[in-house]
């Protein structure tokens, strides 16, 4: 790689903006492929969500087996499901993938979520069988999401395609993509105990078809989500990603953290997804580039996704702390200070009155020093004077 940032992409068309995957993502209506009456099998977790979701849409599912689910019929074949079908979920083993995706073309099913693993990240044999997978499916003009993916989940739809346990996330405004799924699953339950919600959750696997680049745009144009935050172990087209990221940043912080830093993580990540993690320095230059935020872990970057969706963007850089006790007001200057940020100068008027509000002994000077009598009137009254 020599540092440059030339990924080996799969996808050679571009998938435009993000209104094109609007099939996709506000499907008329959902089949699923491998829907199963076994509580043990994927088929049966997915099809649970689909409906335990409250999706407004169609629902319809496929086993050969026939039968019944969740009071719906298990019909035989993709061609025997009703209109309307704008997406398929496809949750069968791996060499059975190419016969569903021709399926839906033959049907018009212009959008498939494909689950199973088992293909280039095992191998030659996997990556052989991924690129008939997608020979299919330029055929039909059908756009893929994964393989090995769990899908996606819109709180505010709703909708949820994936077979993780329930409970999902609570409505947001933060949106997560990823390229690894148990990392959605430990989101959405870290997210539900730290208490805030996620407006979407995009599991992206392989990227057989569509990649980062097609979903950021597209994420971003959710009129629910205010940040969109990525898990990324590499990226399928270089500089497509720096084009739709610098689109997207001008309006929409985006916060991601990267994987494969070293020797070892980048072994991990090839294992993983089949993805070529590149070298970190041309990461750090592409973000810089398309104005991500980089963050060094998944606490750091979920706490500055919440910051950028909750807190309107500063003016400048001046910046007035307000605190119970000295201490914490001179580390929190000190903080300012190496982050290119200033401690503003306060007015004499604003001074005069927050000196009707605090004890003779506070410090009306920036910081703002309370004393460590403050209760949360004071705090609320003086927050609302600065």
């Amino acid at each position: 790689m020599g540092g440059s940032l030339i990924f080996f992409n799969p996808q050679t068309e571009q998938g435009g903006k993000g209104s094109m995957l609007e099939g996709l993502f506000s499907p008329r209506g959902v089949a699923v492929v491998g829907a199963s009456v076994n509580p043990t099998k994927l088929g049966y977790g997915v099809a649970r969500n689909l409906v335990v979701s409250g999706y407004p849409g169609a629902i319809h599912f496929v086993n050969p087996r026939g039968g019944r689910l969740f009071d719906r019929p298990l019909y035989p074949d993709l061609q025997s499901v009703p209109d309307p079908v704008d997406l398929a979920i496809i949750m069968i083993p791996a060499p059975s993938v190419p016969e569903a995706l021709e399926a839906c073309g033959e049907r018009g099913i212009r959008y498939a979520i494909v689950g199973a693993g088992g293909f280039r990240e095992t191998g030659d044999a996997g990556a052989a069988l991924e690129r008939r997978c997608l020979e299919i499916a330029r055929r039909y003009g059908l756009r893929v999401l994964g393989p090995n993916c769990i899908g996606y989940l819109d709180t505010h739809l709703p909708i949820d395609t994936s077979f993780l346990p329930l409970q999902g996330p609570i409505p947001g405004d933060i949106a997560f993509l990823s390229h690894s799924g148990a990392i959605c699953e430990a989101v959405i339950d870290w997210a539900r105990g730290q208490g805030f919600g996620l407006s979407r959750l995009v599991s992206l696997g392989n990227q057989m078809d569509l990649n980062e680049g097609d979903l950021l745009p597209a994420t971003a144009e959710d009129p629910h989500t205010r940040v969109v935050a990525m898990y990324l172990e590499g990226v399928g087209d270089g500089r497509r990603f720096i084009e739709q990221a610098k689109a997207v940043t001008r309006s929409m912080p985006v916060v991601a953290i990267k994987v494969g830093q070293s020797e070892a993580g980048r072994a991990a990540v090839a294992s993983h997804t089949g993805a070529l993690a590149g070298r970190d320095q041309a990461f750090d230059a592409a973000f810089r580039k398309a104005g991500v935020i980089r963050a060094r872990h998944s606490e750091e970057m979920f706490d500055w996704a919440r910051a950028l969706a909750w807190c309107p963007p500063p003016r400048g850089p001046r910046v007035a702390v307000l605190t119970n006790a000295g201490g914490p007001g001179a580390i929190a200057a000190d903080a300012l200070d190496a982050n290119g940020l200033k401690l503003a100068a306060l007015s004499e008027s604003t001074r005069e009155s927050l000196q009707t509000l605090l004890p003779a002994a506070a410090s009306l000077k920036n910081p703002v020093d309370m004393l460590a009598g403050a209760g949360p009137r004071e705090y609320a009254d003086s927050l609302r004077l600065l």
